[in-house]
């Protein structure tokens, strides 16, 4: 197994771990689809593709951790004293 291929696995284990504690919110949706889409990627990867599905694996993982900030932040909202 290459460097890539190792790579690409951990990316997708730690897709899993983020989706396994923060889904369920209003990004679920659009979590499971990535988290598909790129199943399928590697399901699918020729060996001349691994760096392709590594880029597409660092592009899902930056998405969620933007889903992961947005919840965060939107958990750590003050009250509002005057509505």
């Amino acid at each position: 197994m290459t460097k890539t291929v190792k790579e690409i696995i951990k990316i997708n284990d730690k897709l899993w771990d983020i989706f396994n504690e923060h889904g369920g919110y209003e990004y679920n949706d659009e979590m499971i689809w990535q988290l598909e889409g790129y199943g399928i990627s590697i399901n699918e990867m020729e060996e001349d593709e691994t760096e392709h599905v590594l880029k597409e694996g660092v592009a899902t993982l930056k998405y969620f951790e933007w889903v992961v900030n947005m919840i965060e932040l939107k958990e750590s909202e003050p009250p509002q004293l005057y509505c």
